[in-house]
């Protein structure tokens, strides 16, 4: 934005130019932060299956609690709830396994996509017999 913009719309808010600095005078551009796969498969997948714990942990501790409950009452609706309750679970801890098999699998696509191909030696052969012999050690 220009400086004399920026004096103008100060004027009419009634706010003082001091707060107009050097950086408003350079070009408009907006500087992007560029973020690696990566870092974002990494934090993603910890998010996600700390999500997935702490379900899992507050549903353990709601299953407990209903089962007591259920117990008490012996109410055929609270024993059906209960087992409602102990199939969601069954589901998120297999959504926690599959998020782990599916990490594992984008990690072995990123490994197995660098593929080196037209590998050119620069040397005799004698040199490269004896490379060849030290790998196989």
């Amino acid at each position: 934005m220009k400086k004399e913009n920026l004096k103008k719309l100060n004027d009419v808010l009634d706010i003082s130019d001091e707060m107009i600095g050097d950086e408003f005078e350079t070009s408009s551009s907006i500087p992007t932060v560029l973020k690696s796969s990566e870092n974002d498969l990494t934090t993603d997948y910890d998010f996600s299956r700390d999500q997935y714990q702490n379900l899992i942990e507050k549903g353990n501790d709601a299953l407990v609690e209903l089962l007591t409950i259920a117990k008490e009452g012996e109410a055929p609706r609270a024993f059906e709830v209960a087992t409602q309750l102990i199939n969601s679970l069954t589901a998120t801890t297999k959504e926690l396994l599959q998020l782990q098999k599916t990490k594992s699998e984008i990690e072995k696509k990123d490994k197995s996509s660098v593929k080196t191909e037209n590998n050119l030696f620069v040397g005799s052969t004698k040199e490269l017999q004896e490379l060849l012999e030290q790998k196989k050690k």
